[in-house]
């Protein structure tokens, strides 16, 4: 949603992932890509400043911008920055915690004007609407669809503060988690034991805040349709009491039930025994478990893969239909990131499995986001499924010829295809001339060289050092990528 920022704030960000994504960018480059004069990129470069400490914009006349951080910044760091920075996003955060009462008290605690709070929030709410709620400044509230709302500040709180330890204090994450248990429990009735990753446990601690603070300060958006669940956690007063001293909201039946229905929902299933069962009466599930089952049988026969967790990975499938409610980013699109890094390392087999995930949610309003997240768990949760592909990834045949002797040439095609995993099949070359070098560099795919004046128009020539560096892998990657990515 980079649309919320301001049009100088976006135009930033942009250049910033403009940087992020490239070594030295030239301004001419810069400014053809943002639309934007040079004259005004300078200006936008001192501004960023000091908002990237302590990373900083190197510039030069000769190669151009690049971005210089330590090994603590990354990608990440940026839209945390932007968004923290952001008056339009401080005013939808300050708005759902109900921090204020009137828009006077809002606007000074922004240092803006009344007048320009309205402006934003009449601009803001074209984009929110899309998302299922507006801002309404005379309840200060956020109004419109509880789960959109609880969606949209999940990701967004998520995107802020990255760990939910950096919103809540110990005292409330401890009894915050006792209430995601609850959920899980319920949600997973069969199970003997639960373990919670790191990640599905701080994405649980963010949505449950989330719906707190929803419940709490957002009386208008009324939910419906709750279901009607028993949870052991009630009889625990002690659990109770410290919830209320911690959140100031009651932990009671109602509470938990919006707590589950908003995190899980109705249609959760808890296990794939009960699709089967559900598959024989209804042929909309049984079309669904056909799809997704034939995908991993897929995967598994083309990779000659098998998938040791079948059922877990099935089940979160599955069960992405009722747990998305709408966009799963906010500025940061990890997902998407993640799957084109996947693509430029191992070809297209991701995206073949794009296509198929598409065919699977063709019909949820959100699929885009649900096929995103629906590759990153196959990756991530799919024991040895990457290792797999490290063996099936095309090889880039190249030629090598250096200031040096024979063997020293071995060694480094060993070396390259050793750190690069095999991704290029390294030949030295023995040629007395450049006429014969052109004979036969024809029958490779790209020439490693270390002597700068080799150059053939029809096929890439890539310039390491004798002994290659990282930046040397990294220029070798680039150059894999761009041939691969023709295809």
């Amino acid at each position: 949603m980079k649309e919320i920022l301001s049009s100088r704030s976006k135009r930033q960000l942009e250049l910033m992932e403009l940087l992020a994504d490239n070594d030295w960018v030239t301004f001419t480059t810069a400014s053809k890509s943002l639309s934007v004069p040079v004259k005004t990129l300078k200006s936008d470069i001192i501004e960023l400043g000091a908002l990237l400490a302590p990373a900083t914009i190197e510039s030069s006349k000769k190669y151009g911008i690049r971005l210089a951080s330590n090994f603590g910044f990354c990608k990440t760091s940026i839209y945390q920055k932007f968004i923290k920075n952001s008056v339009e996003f401080q005013l939808i955060e300050k708005i759902f915690l109900h921090n204020f009462a009137t828009v006077i008290e809002l606007a000074n605690d922004l240092y803006t004007s009344v007048s320009t709070i309205k402006r934003i929030v009449i601009r803001v709410n074209q984009l929110l609407q899309i998302e299922g709620f507006t801002i309404n400044l005379k309840k200060m509230q956020l109004i419109g669809d509880p789960r959109s709302i609880c969606n949209f500040m999940q990701h967004y709180f998520y995107e802020k503060y990255g760990l939910a330890e950096k919103l809540l204090t110990p005292s409330q994450l401890t009894s915050l988690d006792k209430v995601a248990f609850e959920m899980v429990k319920q949600a997973l009735p069969t199970k003997a034991s639960y373990n919670l990753d790191f990640s599905l446990l701080n994405q649980l601690r963010f949505y449950t805040y989330t719906v707190i603070i929803l419940l709490k300060h957002n009386g208008e958006n009324q939910l419906h349709d709750l279901p009607n669940k028993d949870f052991a956690i009630l009889n625990d007063t002690y659990a109770c009491d410290e919830f209320y001293a911690q959140f100031h909201l009651p932990l009671s039946t109602t509470h938990l039930n919006s707590f589950f229905y908003l995190f899980f929902s109705n249609q959760y299933i808890d296990s794939l025994e009960t699709v089967r069962r559900q598959a024989m009466q209804d042929h909309n599930v049984f079309l669904k478990h056909q799809k997704i089952e034939n995908l991993l049988q897929e995967i598994e026969k083309k990779m000659d893969c098998k998938c040791d967790n079948f059922e877990e990975i099935f089940m979160r499938l599955y069960n992405l239909d009722c747990q998305i409610h709408g966009r799963t980013f906010i500025l940061h699109n990890k997902n998407k990131e993640f799957l084109i890094s996947i693509k430029n390392l191992y070809g297209h087999f991701p995206m073949e499995l794009l296509h198929s995930l598409q065919a699977i949610f063709y019909s949820n309003p959100y699929k885009e986001y649900l096929v995103y997240e629906a590759i990153s768990i196959l990756f991530t949760n799919w024991p040895n499924l990457l290792d797999r592909l490290e063996y099936s990834t095309p090889t880039m045949k190249a030629c090598l010829l250096f200031n040096s002797g024979i063997d020293y040439m071995d060694m480094l095609s060993e070396r390259i295809s050793y750190y690069l995993r095999g991704r290029f099949s390294c030949t030295p070359l023995q040629v007395s001339s450049l006429k014969e070098l052109e004979r036969e560099v024809a029958a490779y795919d790209c020439i490693i060289t270390d002597i700068p004046e080799i150059y053939f128009n029809d096929i890439p020539t890539i310039i390491i050092p004798m002994i290659p560096d990282a930046k040397s892998f990294d220029k070798l990657m680039l150059v894999y990528e761009d041939y691969f990515g023709k295809d």
